[in-house]
């Protein structure tokens, strides 16, 4: 083996040592460029409380009412629903809702869901959602309902401006009760309602769908209410997620 073929060979060596080290220089800072964007993401969108869940019961209560729908009070015992935007999404749905009100919801009884929500997939799959803090609590049905924003027994009307594509939890939440999701806030404003004490304190009742992008389907939903005596004010975000699912929030699809 002649010297200059040796000089050749070590010169090689040393180019392809040289190109790993490089190679793993760049992989090691693409890692660390995404990793930041993620981080960045995450600051702007605030952390999603998806695809693992991080409420027990898929809601929270952040503080008073914020009242962001001006009423008027001579419409008291009505529900108003804002126009769905340019992707067909609903916008927000709210009233002062009264024992009136209650009592008549309750004496029409419940209406049949004759539309689909924006959103809704192509097909509803029937899954098993299992507890977040408690693994032994589960739910196996239909991943998706048509989740009412202002519920049909508080006077809302099946009708795609009070319509969400919602996941079961953020429907009822996961406990055998059906105490979580929007049903939370549902059954405290029933059973305030209920109270024959409240005649003449109405209740503040207003929901938001909260979308990100263009996405079809709606990440949290947030409740406003509030009663005349303020004996009931808070501020509730509502996850549209299922612990150990992902979501697609475009279409529908969940893996």
């Amino acid at each position: 083996m002649t010297k200059g073929y040796k000089e050749m060979k070590n010169r090689i060596i040393d180019y392809l040592s040289l190109f790993a080290e490089g190679a793993f220089v760049f992989l090691i800072g693409a890692s660390m460029v995404i990793c930041f964007l993620k981080l960045i993401q995450i600051a702007a969108d605030g952390p999603l409380p998806n695809q693992s869940g991080t409420t027990s019961n898929y809601y929270s209560v952040g503080g008073p009412a914020q009242h962001p729908y001006q009423t008027d009070a001579s419409a008291d015992g009505t529900i108003t629903y804002c126009p769905l935007d340019e992707l067909s999404r609903p916008t927000c749905a709210y009233g002062v809702l009264t024992t009136e009100s209650r009592l008549q919801a309750k004496q029409r009884g419940r209406q049949d869901i004759n539309v689909n929500p924006t959103g809704w997939p192509e097909k509803n799959q029937k899954v098993t959602i299992k507890g977040y803090e408690d693994p032994g609590a589960s739910y196996y049905g239909w991943f998706w309902n048509r989740s009412h924003m202002i519920a049909d027994s508080l006077g809302g009307d099946p009708i795609k401006e009070n319509l969400v594509t919602g996941t079961r939890t953020q429907n009822v939440g996961l406990s055998k009760d059906h105490s979580g999701g929007m049903a939370y806030a549902e059954t405290k404003a029933r059973d305030y309602l209920d109270n024959s004490a409240n005649a003449q304190c109405p209740l503040y009742y207003a929901v938001t769908p909260h979308y990100q992008d263009s996405e079809l389907i709606p990440r949290t939903v947030t409740i406003d209410m509030e009663s005349c005596d303020q004996s009931i004010s808070e501020h509730i975000t509502v996850f549209n997620t299922a612990n150990g699912w992902s979501i697609n929030y475009y279409n529908g699809k969940i893996s």
